[in-house]
């Protein structure tokens, strides 16, 4: 509610705007480590990688993405169990990643061939799992509430073509992780609603507020955009992002995504 009272607020005051809403899609592959539930680095490839995002040019930027991407890794190929003298064959694990991004921030510098802007971040990172080992499975669940800064910085290469980098450097953040023992006392009192919500928010609550000392985070974006017209842009990105926790156990994650987007200009 705060990021759209912002939005619409600089939307009455200032005319001479520019808006821009974009769909992306693209295959991403991620290598995770979480030492919570195994030693083992779970690498996988999905096309199942998608989002939106919002952006406004005025007196102030703003933009606001939400991205949702799912993997399925395994560590060794399917493998056959039996359950009740039947066989069955063994499912991969799962894991879904929603995020959400707000960036607010001005312009610092302005040239013919580019333009620099620093501001302020937002950034909402949850991920649920579910470790499949046959008959059993074992939920967990990563959240980061985070505040930081970005910057960005817009090359206009000619009239058609721009490209941008952007970084965006979380620098606290309210993290809730699984526990050290996976299921303990707490975890199964926070899921005994069985309401996904109530159960999130229980999972939240028992986060903490943690620096770069206990949480590294960080993204980086390489976005090329060419304007077919006055309405539409094409263009292609690149994006890394990197998270490393220590507690309750290590926690590392790279993802890389290329990402294909069309953009409507309003």
């Amino acid at each position: 509610m705060i990021i759209f009272f912002i939005v619409t607020r600089s939307h009455a005051q200032d005319s001479d705007s520019k808006n821009s809403l974009a769909f992306n899609i693209g295959p991403s592959l991620i290598a995770r480590q979480d030492r919570i539930f195994s030693p083992n680095i779970h690498n996988d490839f999905t096309i199942l990688n998608f989002g939106l995002e919002y952006t406004r040019e005025a007196r102030l930027f703003q933009k606001v993405r939400l991205n949702y991407a799912n993997y399925d890794p395994m560590v060794s190929g399917p493998y056959d169990f039996t359950e009740y003298g039947e066989p069955e064959t063994a499912y991969p694990h799962s894991f879904n990643f929603i995020d959400l991004d707000y960036q607010i921030g001005k312009k610092l510098k302005e040239t013919e061939k580019s333009v620099l802007t620093l501001g302020g971040l937002f950034s909402a990172n949850v991920q649920a799992t579910s470790y499949v080992y046959g008959l059993f499975s074992n939920l967990g669940y990563y959240s980061a509430l985070e505040l930081g800064a970005f910057a960005t910085e817009r090359f206009i290469l000619n009239e058609k073509s721009h490209l941008a980098a952007t970084i965006q450097l979380p620098l606290m953040a309210w993290v809730s992780r699984s526990p050290y023992l996976v299921n303990d006392d707490e975890f199964i009192e926070n899921i005994s609603s069985h309401s996904g919500f109530k159960s999130f928010t229980s999972f939240v609550g028992d986060g903490q507020l943690v620096t770069w000392d206990k949480l590294q985070t960080f993204d980086l974006e390489l976005k090329y955009t060419y304007v077919l017209n006055d309405k539409w842009e094409v263009g292609t990105g690149y994006v890394f992002e990197f998270i490393h926790a220590s507690q309750p156990r290590n926690l590392l994650s790279f993802r890389n995504t290329l990402n294909f987007s069309a953009n409507l200009k309003f």
